[in-house]
């Protein structure tokens, strides 16, 4: 794998000059991660768990961040690696050979298959494993402390709203670092290792709805579905607030 990407790249196709992207534009929310050989294409958020993994645990942006998704990803169906240059296929060009595509009836496999390479995300589950042991242990600030100092007119208003948006985003980076962690361990595992690291005890019951939606991300198979079975393995509030959830969300799933 390249360890940097060219900022001007030349099509091999229409031999004009482009620049690949390598992380959502302004005002995007998600870019498309294209194959190097067809028109597959994977989509990248800002909101991925896996991204906001790779930049919470690794502190990668930019250039290093987009190398190690690639690094990450499986290859696409048809065998080929997913490139940030397409295959040095500018984006007129891609669109071109989709249109065609589309007008010669050709059609990509629907089937569902996990987008992670996870021999290579198990890489980084040290990293992980750290990562959430620090995120358990540690002392920053919590809502209750928050409100708390609020109420007794130790900050502001400012300060208060500005502590809830921090907490907000480092509960929200953690979780989608938890959920790559799930993608990693797999259906088998990832339950028992949330209850052995206390993950219910930190953030709740709902951690096991996240770690439900991170499976379903590399297995395609449906949150609902996870929880149904796995609640028969969790007992007392825990156990009874599950079902609630089920009972909710899934019409008595």
């Amino acid at each position: 794998m390249a360890d940097t990407f060219s900022k001007e790249t030349e099509c091999l196709l229409c031999k004009e000059s482009y620049s690949p992207v390598i992380e959502p534009e302004e005002g995007q929310s998600a870019y498309k991660l294209y194959c190097s050989s067809c028109t597959n294409w994977h989509p990248i958020s800002r909101a991925d768990v896996v991204r906001a993994t790779l930049k919470g645990v690794l502190e990668l942006k930019g250039e290093a961040l987009a190398l190690a998704l690639q690094s990450v990803l499986a290859p696409c169906p048809c065998g080929e690696p997913f490139n940030h240059d397409a295959g040095q296929r500018c984006p007129t060009c891609i669109d071109k050979i989709e249109r065609e595509n589309r007008r010669a009836g050709k059609k990509t496999a629907d089937d569902f298959y996990c987008p992670w390479n996870i021999e290579e995300l198990k890489k980084l589950e040290p990293k992980i494993i750290d990562y959430i042991a620090n995120a358990i242990a540690g002392k920053e600030e919590t809502l209750t402390g928050l409100i708390e100092k609020y109420e007794n007119g130790e900050i502001d208003a400012e300060t208060y709203l500005e502590g809830i948006e921090d907490l907000q985003f480092r509960e929200s980076r953690q979780i989608s670092v938890i959920q790559t962690w799930a993608i990693i361990l797999g259906h088998e595992l990832a339950f028992r290792m949330a209850e052995e690291h206390g993950l219910v005890e930190k953030y709740g019951t709902r951690i096991l709805v996240s770690i439900a939606s991170g499976l379903e991300k590399s297995t395609g198979r449906p949150v609902l579905a996870t929880l149904s079975k796995e609640k028969a393995n969790w007992d007392g509030d825990v156990q009874k607030e599950l079902k609630t959830f089920l009972a909710k969300i899934g019409g008595g799933f």
